[in-house]
This record gives structure tokens, C-alpha cells and sequence, in this order.
């Protein structure tokens, strides 16, 4: 049984039994699509990439065209060095005014040791004599007194330096507590300040090389 196709299909069927056809508005005498029609998916798709495209580029572009901002270096800091006064001489002019002369002493009383030597002055001028500083490079004594006397005198107290004239000699000695049982192998140097012409000066002398040589009860000496 055939009938009329228009009277079948419905208003909203399609013609010819497709799918369902977009809703259709008609208003005075036009038609218009229904407000409720969407774009397909693939179009919203590309809408979103283009999109987001176009954000990308225009950030790009706008961190290339915007100013960098650098911050200026900084002046090094420079500390002034120090300026050191130069030290006064300490030495007479032509070297040393004093040297040690092949003479020497030693003394014991006890456990302490007086050991001397013999100095001259070998400048033109006139030497005053100042204090004597032991040097103990082993160490083994402790200087307890000094004087300028040779070993076994007196001291006399208050007494002022002595005065050397070009070409005199003198002595000293310095009373050590010895710390050790036998002194032998320890060497004992000196140095002496002294005054001339104005000028303080320093002699360093040999002293004694080690204490072989030197009687000390109860201790052999080199050779014996």
C-alpha cells in the first residue's frame, strides 16, 4: 500500500529519510536556523588551536621587542694599603761597632752557670754599651743576671754602661739556671745593643757553639 511521501514524513523529518534536519525558525516569511545549532567538533577544534596560536606568537613578539632592563655593575671597592713608617736604622754606619773576640769564660756555683766572652770595639768612634740578650736556640737555661764584668766578679749595682773607645775591649756575663742535667750539647748566642754616634745599633755574636768545652760538675767535657 502506497501513500502520499509528504503526508509520512513528519515536519521535522528530512527529505529523503536522512538524519534529522537542523531546527528551522520561520519569521515573516523567512526561515532562520534554531538558535540550539552548534558548529561541528572539528571546526571548534581548529577555532581553539588558531587561538592558541595566536597567544603563543603575540608573547613571543612581545618579549623580543621589550627593553632589557640591566643592572649597573658595581664600583669595586678598593681599601687603601696601609703606610708603613720606615724603620730607624739599627745599625751603625760600616756594620757592627762590636765583635766578639776569641776570649771567653764560665763560672758554676750550684746549678746556675756564668758564661762570658770578651768584646771590642772595632769602629772610629766611641761605643756605649747596652743590655745583653741572650739566645738559646735548644733551650736548656734560663738567664737569671748579666753584667758588664767578666765571670766570677762582683756586680756593681747602679753602675752605667760602659763607654768603649775605638779599639777597646771588654766583658760580660750572663748567670744562667741550667734546666738539664749536663749542658754539653746546647749552644748559647748573644746579641748586644749599643749606642754610636747617635745611632742605635745591634751586634749579634757567636757566643758559645754548644757547651762541650765548659766544666759543669758532674758532666764529662769534649775530649776527656
Amino acid at each position: 500500500m502506497t501513500g502520499d511521501r509528504s503526508q509520512q514524513d513528519g515536519p521535522g523529518s528530512p527529505p529523503g529519510g536522512g538524519g534529522p534536519a537542523p531546527d528551522i525558525l520561520e519569521q515573516g516569511g523567512r526561515r532562520f536556523p534554531s538558535l540550539n545549532w552548534r558548529p561541528p567538533r572539528s571546526a571548534a577544534i581548529l577555532l581553539a588551536v588558531g587561538l592558541v596560536a595566536g597567544l603563543v606568537v603575540g608573547y613571543a613578539a612581545g618579549v623580543r621587542q621589550a627593553p632589557r632592563s640591566a643592572s649597573p655593575p658595581r664600583p669595586a671597592t678598593v681599601s687603601p694599603s696601609p703606610v708603613l713608617p720606615s724603620p730607624a736604622p739599627l745599625l751603625a754606619a760600616g756594620g757592627p761597632a762590636l765583635a766578639q773576640t776569641t776570649s771567653s769564660c764560665s763560672a758554676q756555683v750550684g746549678r746556675q752557670l756564668q758564661l762570658g766572652v770578651e768584646v771590642t770595639n772595632q769602629s772610629a768612634a766611641d761605643v756605649t754599651l747596652g743590655p745583653v740578650h741572650p739566645m738559646l736556640p735548644l733551650g736548656g737555661l734560663r738567664a737569671v743576671a748579666q753584667q758588664w764584668a767578666p765571670c766570677g766578679a762582683l756586680s756593681e749595682a747602679g753602675r752605667d754602661p760602659d763607654l768603649l773607645t775605638p779599639g777597646d775591649s771588654t766583658w760580660f756575663s750572663v748567670t744562667f739556671q741550667v734546666l738539664v742535667g749536663c749542658p754539653g750539647p746546647l749552644p748559647v748566642q748573644f746579641t748586644v745593643d749599643y749606642i754610636s754616634e747617635g745611632h742605635l745599633g745591634t751586634a749579634s755574636l757567636p757566643g758559645f757553639p754548644d757547651l762541650g768545652q765548659v766544666p759543669y760538675a758532674g758532666c764529662p767535657t769534649a775530649g776527656s
